[in-house]
């Protein structure tokens, strides 16, 4: 497997966390309700996905992340690299066992024997797109809000490490139906182990 041929596919994956977060809340507009009685607004932050096109845009990040393992041994193996590490990182990784499980849970049925990779059994809740805030985490003053004009577009004002971004995630479920953690947030985390060994790697992006 060429160099081209893997970066290819870690663009692939990029652009899928690119479609599950969206930075520009503005697009998001607000319907208006004025009927003469009462004045206010409707928010929906699917941006008019439906159910069904908000979880196969879920499911296919969580493809491109999980099917990255085979084609990172591949690419080693063919370069005379360590394909270990690949398997390393994803034993030390809690985020990138998951993913693997819940990619496996659309092609086999659940539950997964043995508990699957990470041994819960795990399985995403209901699927939706929605308006996220996060501040802290650089030790620095930090703040986001996000106000509505009254032609219903949102409007976003962040400081510091404050940011808002429209998500699409669910809760992950264990076999009991406990959270045990965010689609998204697990996602990412996956991501960031792959970086990593692509960086041990010598491949730059």
């Amino acid at each position: 497997m060429g160099t081209d041929a893997l970066i290819f596919r870690v663009r692939r994956m990029y652009s899928e966390v690119g479609v599950v977060e969206e930075a520009d809340v503005s697009k998001f507009v607000a319907q208006v309700i004025n009927d003469g009685r009462k004045r206010g607004f409707y928010q929906d932050w699917s941006g008019g996905l439906t159910k069904e096109e908000l979880t196969n845009t879920a499911y296919s990040l969580i493809a491109n992340i999980a099917n990255l393992e085979a084609h990172l041994k591949k690419w080693a193996d063919d370069n005379g690299l360590d394909k270990t590490k690949v398997d390393t990182a994803l034993n030390n990784s809690q985020a990138l066992k998951v993913i693997k499980d819940l990619h496996n849970k659309e092609k086999h049925p659940y539950p997964p024997r043995k508990g699957g990779y990470s041994g819960l059994s795990p399985r995403v809740s209901e699927i939706n797109s929605m308006l996220r805030l996060t501040v802290g985490g650089s030790g620095k003053p930090s703040a986001v809000w996000v106000t509505i004009s009254p032609q219903g577009v949102p409007k976003k004002s962040e400081s510091g490490s404050g940011a808002a971004k429209v998500i699409i995630s669910g809760d992950i479920l264990d076999r009991d139906g406990n959270k045990i953690g965010d689609l998204n947030k697990t996602a990412l985390e996956a991501v960031k182990v792959w970086e990593s060994v692509l960086v041990d790697f010598g491949v730059k992006l």
